[in-house]
């Protein structure tokens, strides 16, 4: 939490309201997972630029926050927004190049003593809950940072969608078996199998072909 607490104190005189306090606690996780804040409102502007802390205006609307990020060393931009209903606080996180959307619903009075503002020390109440609702619900995943190995990561899933598919074939007793066999020695439960099914086919051509002689018929024992 040092580092939160830096934060905290460089930005306390812009914190007048219980949803400042809960913004600049998120917007440091989003630190702490490898983002940098470029700015504040939807669009990008030719002034920005990344960095640890927040905008000078990041709390000039208290009933919408609107901040961008970029990954440390990426150029994906997501924008946090936290809308304030009532007495929560309401956050979407949104990935401009993908569309993807992820949201956190927080209930304010239950993470921010709103008569501890100015004390760091006492202001936030259950700072680990907060902290994992954060990371679980609202922030990509850690093992695949935005803008960054996602082609490679795509690549992997469908190698593994293909042996899952190959898996479900091979255990499926309802498939046709394949045109082109597998080239090889046989196993030895289809050998003997193959012996077993040419006595068979040796049998009944046995048969077929006694009924094919007529009753009565001299039997030829030889050449005369």
């Amino acid at each position: 939490m040092a580092g939160l607490e830096v934060l905290y104190t460089c930005v306390a005189g812009s914190i007048t309201c219980p949803q400042d306090a809960v913004v600049c606690f998120v917007h440091w996780e989003m630190i702490k997972s490898g983002f940098r804040c470029v700015g504040s409102g939807d669009a990008p502007s030719s002034s920005d630029k990344k960095s640890e802390l927040l905008p000078p205006d990041w709390s000039s609307n208290k009933e919408l926050y609107s901040l961008r990020y970029k990954p440390r060393d990426g150029d994906a931009q997501m924008l946090l927004k936290a809308i304030s209903v009532d007495s929560t606080l309401i956050f979407n996180l949104m990935n401009s190049s993908t569309q993807q959307v992820s949201d956190l619903t927080v209930n304010i009075s239950e993470h921010v003593d709103v008569d501890q503002l100015h004390t760091f020390d006492s202001v936030f109440k259950d700072a680990d809950s907060l902290s994992e609702k954060v990371k679980t619900q609202l922030l990509p995943p850690q093992d695949r940072p935005t803008g960054q190995r996602s082609e490679k990561k795509s690549r992997r899933e469908e190698e593994e969608e293909e042996r899952q598919r190959r898996r479900g074939e091979d255990s499926d007793p309802l498939r046709m078996p394949s045109r082109h066999p597998r080239q090889g020695t046989q196993p030895h439960w289809l050998r003997d199998r193959s012996d077993e099914m040419r006595g068979d086919v040796n049998a009944y051509d046995l048969r077929c072909c006694r009924l094919l002689v007529p009753r009565g018929a001299p039997k030829r024992v030889g050449r005369r």
